[in-house]
Order: C-alpha cells, then structure tokens, then sequence
C-alpha cells in the first residue's frame, strides 16, 4: 500500500476516512458535520481541512462540500482497509466478539507495519467483508460497488440476506446477537408499521430444533424503525 507524502500526523488520515464515509452517506459533507463526528469544534475541523488542503488531499471548493482528491481518497481507503482487516483479524484469531473490535481496531491502526497487514489478510483468508459487513478496500485502492438495501425498503414478503450492519454501537451489536441478525442471516419482512412503527422481520435460515419431523414456523423478531434502517440486505433479483 502506498505511503502519502504531507500526512503528517495519525489525526489526518482520521479526518479523510471520516469524510470518505460522510460521503458515502450523505449527499454533500459540510464542516459542521465533519465536527461532530471527529468530537471537534467547527474551527478545529476547519483548521484541519486547510492543512489537507494545503496538502492536496481535499477540495472545498466543490459545489457538492468537503470532497476527496484521488490523493485524499486512496490514502482514505488505506487507513479503511486497516481498520476492517484488524476487526476480522480481532474475531478469528483473537477471539473477539464483534461488539469489541472496532474500538480495538482504532487503538492499533497506525501501530501496525504494512507486512503486518499483509499478514493478517493472509491469516484470515483474504477477507472481503470485516464482522460488520462493510467491504474491505484492496490493496490498489479500490472498493467494489455493491448496492444493498435497508429492510426498511423491502416490500412485505420480500426476503433478502442480512449483509451489512450500519452501527459500531456496542449495545446494539450484542442486542442484534441476542436475535440472531448478524450478516449472512436471511429474512423476510413481513411487516412494516406505518408512521415510523415497529418493523417484524422473519428469520428464514434458522434450525428450529424439531425432532419428531414435524415443520414449525419461522421465528419473527420486531424491532424499532430506527434500528431496522441500520440493517441492509441482497436481494435477489
């Protein structure tokens, strides 16, 4: 992976994977918002851009807001990769749970060598997806296109495979453990209440445990609105 000249300091590369994901959600990244997710001031944030803008790595003058230059975005995707390699490396060789791994993983980003993440990528089967579902960056820079939909946007009755989960909150990953919603789980929606209501999902690849050879019925978890637009899913066309 290649090494950027100007990046001087870890908090950096920080604030460009902070805008290369503020993008990835929003239409426009504006200062305000770049604050409040690096738990700065608005002048600190600001202070910050015109030293990577200095160095090549942003545009402000983009219509659009805070924009990455090809600079800003590979050495972005860099430190993405990094972090989403130790969050698989963390749950399958050191045997964290995936409620644990992203702080871990933020303590030891900029410690480990770039033969050290060669190495784990190796040790873990040249992963794609970290134990959240976000896809890993390869090593060229780049990210595959992969469109996915929030559960929330499924027709009652249409199934699609549980893939990314778009929260690092530690008390909702062990909740979402404890109802078995974890990438790679299959569910249809089966209901979703009008004006912001409870959303029922039914969890389609799960052993039920019979032995008499009688069929039973699919268990259904209900969750909050705001909890079920975290959860994004394949579906098949």
């Amino acid at each position: 992976m290649q090494t950027f000249c100007g990046l001087t300091t870890d908090g950096m590369l920080e604030y460009l994977a902070a805008i290369y994901k503020l993008a990835q959600a929003y239409d426009r990244v504006t200062t305000s918002a770049l604050a409040e997710v690096m738990c700065v001031s608005p002048p600190a944030a600001s202070s910050m851009l015109k030293r990577l803008q200095d160095s090549g790595f942003v545009d402000r003058s983009a219509p659009d807001g805070i924009t990455l230059t090809e600079q800003g975005r590979l050495a972005a995707l860099q430190l993405i990769r990094r972090h989403r390699l130790l969050e698989v490396f963390l749950v399958e060789v050191m045997g964290f749970t995936w409620d644990q791994v992203d702080v871990e993983a933020h303590r030891l980003e900029h410690s480990v060598s770039a033969a050290f993440e060669d190495r784990m990528d190796r040790l873990c089967n040249y992963p794609t997806r970290c134990p959240h579902g976000d896809l890993i960056p390869l090593k060229d820079g780049t990210l595959p296109d992969e469109p996915l939909t929030a559960v929330t946007a499924l027709e009652p009755g249409q199934r699609g495979v549980l893939q990314r989960v778009g929260s690092k909150e530690p008390s909702i990953l062990r909740y979402l453990s404890q109802l078995k919603l974890m990438p790679g789980r299959e569910v249809r929606l089966v209901e979703l209440a009008p004006f912001n209501g409870p959303v029922t999902l039914e969890l389609l690849n799960l052993t039920n445990g019979s032995t008499n050879g009688e069929s039973q019925a699919n268990p259904t978890q209900i969750l909050g609105s705001e909890l079920a637009d975290t959860l994004f899913v394949s579906v098949a066309s």
